[in-house]
């Protein structure tokens, strides 16, 4: 074998491909950061309305006051109104691994006044149905002081949706042990 034919059939590929992939990688990088900061922005106004659209107490975001002394697993942010309710956002895995996030307005007293939830990332018409309005009207008014346990006191689970129902609750005591941490 000569020289030239081993730099042909090994060598030279190898470096092709690994130049390829520098560019490739460094496009990634590029794009990233152009709409990493975008994405950004987008999900903390979303998550504004939501915490607007769960504390009928409250018509503007700029009313909320930022909670950051709790150490509740799960909860990924508190936000407290002028009158002593909160909304509390938590998250957990659902099926395949996809996050179900929900954020739960509270009175004063504890007691439920709106929930919102996203299930986006599970399965279209089976797991993403426990983000329905439908669905979620059991919740209404619920006493978020203690536990929510699935198929006990009028709330269950939604059918055919295991994983995205367990998330769903995971999620909810999370947000009722963070009220309890923070009541």
């Amino acid at each position: 074998m000569s020289k030239s034919s081993n730099w042909e059939s090994t060598i030279k590929p190898i470096v092709v491909l690994s130049v390829i992939s520098l560019i490739v990688s460094l496009l990634l990088a590029l794009v990233n950061s152009m709409t990493a900061p975008v994405i950004a922005e987008n999900t903390k106004r979303t998550t504004l309305a939501a915490y607007v659209g769960v504390l009928p107490s409250v018509s503007d975001a700029s009313e909320l006051e930022e909670v950051t002394d709790y150490t509740t697993a799960g909860v990924t942010g508190v936000v407290k109104a002028p009158d002593g309710s909160m909304a509390i956002k938590a998250e957990e895995s659902g099926f395949d691994g996809g996050i179900v996030t929900v954020i739960v307005g509270l009175d004063a007293n504890g007691t439920e006044t709106g929930i919102w939830v996203d299930a986006s990332t599970q399965t279209k018409g089976i797991g993403s149905a426990v983000a329905e309005d439908d669905f979620l009207k059991q919740f209404d008014g619920l006493d978020c002081t203690q536990s929510v346990v699935m198929g006990q006191n009028g709330v269950d689970g939604k059918s055919g949706a295991t994983f995205s129902s367990k998330a769903l609750f995971a999620a909810l005591n999370d947000i009722v042990n963070c009220y309890n941490e923070l009541a």
